[in-house]
């Protein structure tokens, strides 16, 4: 094994590199940046390869911090967190900050970084897990953390990274609809197709298989097969495992529990008053990125309804829309569908429905009378279509429904 002192020297000199390099400005530097000065442990998660190194190299550039990255196996031995801690002042000497990256692979992290935090030390820490900001952040740092959430480029961040800040055309939003905004795909250093099924199936042996010791990978692996072909789609653990045959609902509904936690998919509620019947009603299951939906699908044909909409629900989670606390999906009183519920505490602030166009008068009649109806029943004064590339109000028996492009909503409101 390499002396302590060697490999953070060597994460030192990654450190210094990566400080180097050029990199896409993301919307969530400036309140991570007003975060530094707060004693609180910052704490950034998302999905693997979203660039949450980055940003806190963004955010850091001109502070003295130190850095370790966890994915690195030199770091998985068993080391206490003094010989670390000692390790890192001796080749930093001092510092303002700590950076911690991945660091959910390190074993009792939460001891750790509460030991740091309680002798007075400024840490930001990463980590592609979502339990970071809820049951492991919850119990170790109750409190005394300050939580953020990056995901693959937004559509802005998208635009400045293809250099086409002045440029938003249909086609060039047509690529990021289908192959999404991981960093790698946008900047063109990977093919789109092969990287991101390399970058799901890593993700899955990594952070589910291995994580959780899954013994019925191949299962996991239909599943999550299976899940990526019906995105945007309402499914029910027990129709799930009507298709798979091996797994039980009570193994599905766990399975689904740790790809939600690795950034994969994400089920989302219908609103219910009542939250007993939000639990037990059919969810829609939608993909944390597009490009997963693409690289992912067999075989693999243009779905531009699905990706629309999985493209919107991303971005409201983005926006910081919480599913299901205050992101839905609706279903009327008669029956029809709408996509999105957005709330605010006792608010219903807005219903969404997402169709590819209007052109046709059934789905026009449809998706109009779905918002209409919502609206009647929850109250919404706030009605909006996103489609690919039509624009209108239309306003009718009282209500107005503002009618918007998908890449026009994407860059007026992100």
């Amino acid at each position: 094994m390499q002396p302590l002192n060697t490999v953070v020297e060597a994460h030192r000199r990654e450190r210094d590199l990566a400080l180097q390099r050029a990199v896409v400005p993301r919307q969530l530097a400036s309140s991570l940046s007003k975060a530094l000065s707060s004693r609180l442990v910052k704490v950034v998660t998302g999905p693997r390869r979203a660039g949450k190194s980055t940003l806190a190299f963004q955010v850091l550039a001109g502070e003295r911090f130190a850095y370790l990255n966890f994915e690195d196996d030199a770091l998985r031995g068993d080391l206490s967190g003094d010989e670390l801690v000692e390790a890192i002042d001796s080749v930093h000497g001092k510092t303002d900050f700590l950076f911690f990256d991945e660091i959910q692979n390190y074993p009792h992290w939460e001891s750790f970084i509460n030991k740091l935090h309680r002798r007075g030390r400024n840490v930001l820490i990463t980590g592609s897990n979502s339990r970071l900001l809820s049951r492991e952040l919850g119990s170790a740092l109750t409190g005394r953390h300050l939580s953020f959430e990056l995901l693959p480029f937004s559509y802005r961040e998208y635009l400045h990274g293809m250099g086409t800040a002045t440029a938003d055309t249909p086609e060039v939003f047509q690529r990021y609809l289908i192959w999404g905004g991981f960093p790698e795909v946008v900047l063109g250093a990977a093919e789109p197709a092969s990287y991101l099924r390399t970058l799901f199936d890593s993700v899955v042996l990594r952070d589910i298989v291995t994580r959780h010791r899954v013994r019925a990978a191949t299962s996991m692996h239909d599943l999550l097969h299976l899940l990526m072909n019906n995105a945007a789609s309402r499914f029910s653990a027990r129709s799930l495992e009507r298709s798979l045959g091996a797994l039980s609902t009570a193994t599905i509904q766990k399975f689904i529990g740790y790809s939600r936690e690795a950034y994969l998919v994400q089920d989302l509620q219908p609103y219910f008053f009542k939250p007993r019947l939000r639990v037990k009603a059919d969810r829609k299951l939608y993909a944390y990125d597009n490009g997963f939906i693409s690289a992912r699908s067999q075989p693999v044909t243009r779905n531009d309804s699905r990706l629309l909409e999985n493209l919107v629900f991303v971005e409201l989670v983005r926006r910081g829309f919480k599913p299901n606390m205050d992101l839905f999906y609706y279903q009327t009183r008669s029956g029809a569908e709408v996509d999105f519920l957005l709330r605010r505490g006792s608010e219903n602030l807005e219903l969404i429905q997402v169709t590819q166009n209007l052109s046709s008068l059934k789905t026009r009649e449809r998706e109009i009378r779905a918002l209409r109806q919502g609206a009647e029943d929850l109250k919404s004064r706030r009605l909006t279509v996103i489609t690919l590339d039509t624009e209108e109000k239309i306003r009718e028996a009282g209500t107005e429904i503002n009618v918007v492009p998908c890449r026009t909503w994407l860059t007026r409101h992100s």
